[in-house]
């Protein structure tokens, strides 16, 4: 009875301030019309009561443009009446449609005015971005920018589109950054094969400060000033300027001396200030043992590890720092860990600063995260990789070892398990007279995720690409090249 009560004294109140208030015409993109009154207009959405006195919530951008600036009018505050509407619910800052948005993006991000019930194959097809990852649970696009591409008004040198099956979530588009801009290096193998360019924080400044500039001034244009709001945790909580249009937050963040970024969340994301929903280890656990996959051939590998491609700067460390943050289901971007990890121009992380930044977000996020003593033995690779759980791995990715990898790896394919054991036995001896590499010599992180007890070997995989999604090697050779530095993250 209470709540009845209640509901008809805002009905009254809600008809009283709308006395002398006239009715509008109004009609959608389709060309149908209707007559309403705008009760209240808030973010992208507008309530209105039709002359039947019921009231509805719709969209604003499925209007017409001249319906919208019809309910702009009659929405804003009379100048003798305070208005109890704030600032954000008086916004016509989505009073635009899909197309015009894409072409402020001057891509075809959009094909209706929501992202979040669109495929994410279907979104990367339409941007022409190259698939990086796709697993059982989640799917990644990413795209390495060439210089004559253009994302509002600025260059974006890495795009990325999250997803899981049927589902996009998100997108991470990075502009000038200091790994980027002055990578001088190919990618995969020839990362370390360093070559040459400027690399000077001045000019990296000038680039973060344009880039700003620029994409604040293409969405003023249409969804007018950003607020300024408080994004992520731990060492990724930075402060953002935020965008609504149609239930997406479009959050552009700049790190002075970084990089400047936009992400392209849900309302709801970024409401929550993009603080992740905590996952029962118990499920973590079933999913990850189910992840390992026993092979005839004696291979055990743990599955669907999303791909990071870092590209053609020295990201190894982020790129696999997020690739097992991911795994275990906690949200992570390398650009963000290689600002913890004090990374430098064109890369190079310092990995006791980024360990130490990794595990309190692990930590916030209800999982563990260990450093092993040393190189891990071959019992304890197997005990890890049976309950589905991966090993950072820190490594010397010498033109040696990589040759072995290569060439290991696509000969095992065709050769009987029993003989082929007696081949790696061979060549692991040959390779175990040589000295060890050099504290400093190609210093690399990958992931351990797999093993053969058969033959004694290990594979891993590197945030190099789908090439580079499963490598072999024996686990005496993997001890070789070994840094002895080695992390867990777990439940």
């Amino acid at each position: 009875m209470m709540n009845h009560i209640i509901a008809l004294v805002v009905a009254m109140v809600l008809v009283l301030s709308l006395h002398g208030q006239e009715w509008l015409s109004l009609t959608n993109l389709q060309g149908v019309a209707i007559e309403a009154r705008v009760l209240q207009l808030k973010g992208d959405r507008v309530q209105l009561m039709g002359r039947n006195g019921k009231t509805y919530v719709i969209p604003i951008a499925v209007l017409s443009q001249e319906s919208r600036k019809l309910i702009a009018e009659q929405a804003k505050p009379s100048s003798n009446a305070p208005s109890s509407v704030g600032p954000r619910e008086q916004s016509v800052e989505s009073a635009f449609s899909f197309e015009q948005m894409n072409e402020t993006f001057a891509q075809p991000l959009f094909k209706d005015i929501s992202l979040w019930d669109d495929d994410p194959k279907e979104v990367g097809k339409r941007l022409g971005w190259p698939l990086e990852s796709s697993t059982d649970h989640s799917v990644s696009f990413r795209y390495y920018a060439s210089k004559s591409y253009a994302l509002l008004g600025a260059r974006p040198y890495s795009a990325a589109l999250y997803g899981s099956p049927g589902k996009t979530l998100g997108l991470s588009v990075v502009f000038a950054n200091k790994g980027d801009c002055f990578a001088s290096a190919g990618t995969a193998e020839a990362h370390f094969k360093a070559g040459s360019v400027t690399k000077d924080p001045k000019v990296l400044q000038q680039w973060i400060e344009r880039d700003e500039a620029n994409i604040k001034e293409t969405l003023e244009k249409v969804l007018g000033k950003p607020r300024r709001q408080n994004y992520g945790q731990g060492s990724s909580k930075r402060k953002v300027s935020r965008w609504d249009w149609s239930g997406h937050s479009f959050l552009l963040s700049v790190a002075e001396s970084d990089f400047v970024s936009l992400a392209i969340e849900s309302v709801e994301s970024a409401d929550a200030r993009g603080k992740p929903k905590k996952v029962a280890d118990m499920h973590i656990r079933r999913v990850h043992r189910a992840n390992v996959e026993n092979r005839t051939n004696g291979d055990a590998v743990i599955r669907n590890i999303p791909m990071v491609d870092q590209g053609p700067k020295g990201y190894c460390v982020p790129a696999t720092f997020e690739r097992c943050m991911r795994y275990m289901e906690i949200p992570a971007d390398m650009y963000l860990l290689a600002m913890a990890g004090s990374t430098g121009l064109g890369g190079g992380t310092h990995t006791p600063t980024l360990v130490k930044s990794v595990q309190q977000e692990v930590w916030a996020a209800g999982r563990t995260f260990d450093a092993l003593s040393g190189h891990p033995s071959f019992r304890e690779i197997q005990r890890m990789i049976d309950s589905g759980v991966p090993i950072l791995w820190g490594l010397h990715s010498t033109e040696t070892f990589n040759r072995i990898a290569n060439n290991r790896t696509t000969q095992r394919k065709s050769i009987n398990p029993k003989d082929w054991k007696k081949t790696v036995e061979e060549e692991s001896e040959g390779i175990l007279k040589r000295p060890k590499p050099h504290i400093q010599d190609s210093r690399h992180i990958c992931i351990i995720h797999g093993y053969n007890k058969e033959t004694e070997e290990i594979a891993f995989t590197d945030s190099w690409g789908e090439r580079y999604r499963e490598r072999w090697i024996s686990a005496a050779e993997a001890e070789h090249f070994s840094q002895g530095r080695c992390w867990v993250i777990k439940y």
